[in-house]
């Protein structure tokens, strides 16, 4: 469980916008109606997250972002952009990580303090195998906090060349 769940996946949300919104522009679909549907939905996502209380059901904050994840299913992109529509879905699966996480724990048998944290550490565990399913090489880290970790794989993809920036140019 994170100290601070909001501001953690508020963080990452602001990440991810700032690559999405560069992301879109370098392919010419900001005015589409893909990429406007891909941003209202980004939009409607981050208010439910930035009003949601840790501890609560975000049922509604994790719907938002499985909109948000299938408007970017219906994005025109080539396929050696795929590297970097992996990465947004990648840091879109660790918000919906940090509010499962952070939300109760399913009804069944009496919760305690202990299945809650049992709880939060199995979603942890799985929300980090789907992201290194989408982002070989991806390491969870304790250590560094999500956004930095996705700031991290982003430049990587750009920088290091898994992702040819020359590319953009022939759109």
């Amino acid at each position: 469980m994170c100290k601070n769940p909001v501001s953690t996946a508020t963080a990452l949300m602001e990440g991810i916008e700032t690559s999405l919104v560069a992301f879109l522009a370098a392919f010419n679909l900001t005015n589409t109606p893909a990429g406007i549907a891909v941003i209202a939905a980004f939009n409607a996502a981050l208010v439910a997250l930035q009003n949601w209380k840790s501890g609560t059901v975000a049922q509604n904050v994790i719907e938002l972002l499985g909109d948000l994840q299938k408007a970017m299913a219906l994005l025109p992109i080539p396929v050696t952009a795929q590297v970097l529509v992996n990465i947004i879905l990648g840091g879109i699966i660790t918000v919906i990580g940090i509010v499962t996480g952070n939300s109760p724990a399913p009804v069944g048998e009496a919760v305690h303090e202990e299945t809650q944290a049992m709880y939060a550490a199995e979603v942890a565990s799985m929300t980090a195998e789907k992201v290194q399913r989408l982002v070989p090489g991806f390491q969870r880290s304790i250590f560094h906090s999500p956004e930095s970790q996705y700031k991290k794989a982003w430049d990587k993809a750009v920088v290091d060349g898994r992702f040819d920036p020359s590319l953009l140019l022939d759109q």
